[in-house]
């Protein structure tokens, strides 16, 4: 390839970046609302979206990376800020990473979350089930092997 191609290829891959974190941060919107809602059919085909987005982006950050390499730049971000400063359309792949940037850390922070909300449910339901058993509902502080949460879910069963 042309290194006069490689600076439109590099703006098209880094767009393709964009539009795959603007999808991943309303995947995981879309999963939030179904764990809200405890739409487990939902919840299962939004986590198959997010690893299918997740490694479409995966392959777009290494072409990014290796494009960049190729124009003579570093893959750290005072490199990318230097390589995208020395193309002609500078003012937009600036503005496309940043955008990355920003949807990359919004869909971290949105995963947090998720996950927040999973644990929350998976409390609730040993809760429940401590209940069920005539157990207390309500854990220890340490288990007995010193774990910081009891294992409600499970029982000892007998001793050898």
């Amino acid at each position: 390839m042309q290194a006069q191609g490689k600076p439109q290829l590099l703006e098209a891959v880094l767009a393709g970046e964009a539009a795959c974190t603007g999808q991943l941060l309303a995947c995981l919107q879309s999963e939030r609302n179904a764990l809200v809602r405890r739409d487990m059919d939902r919840v299962q085909d939004s986590t198959a979206e997010k690893l299918r987005l997740s490694q479409q982006l995966e392959e777009l950050e290494h072409r990014r990376e290796r494009l960049v390499a190729e124009l003579g730049f570093a893959t750290d971000a005072e490199g990318l800020r230097a390589c995208y400063n020395s193309l002609p359309q500078a003012e937009h792949c600036q503005r496309l990473w940043q955008q990355i940037l920003t949807d990359m850390e919004a869909c971290r922070s949105g995963n947090l979350t998720n996950g927040g909300i999973l644990e929350a449910s998976r409390q609730h339901v040993e809760q429940a089930l401590c209940i069920l058993r005539g157990q207390s509902g309500t854990p220890g502080l340490y288990s007995q092997a010193g774990d910081t949460a009891a294992d409600l879910g499970r029982r000892e069963l007998g001793k050898v």
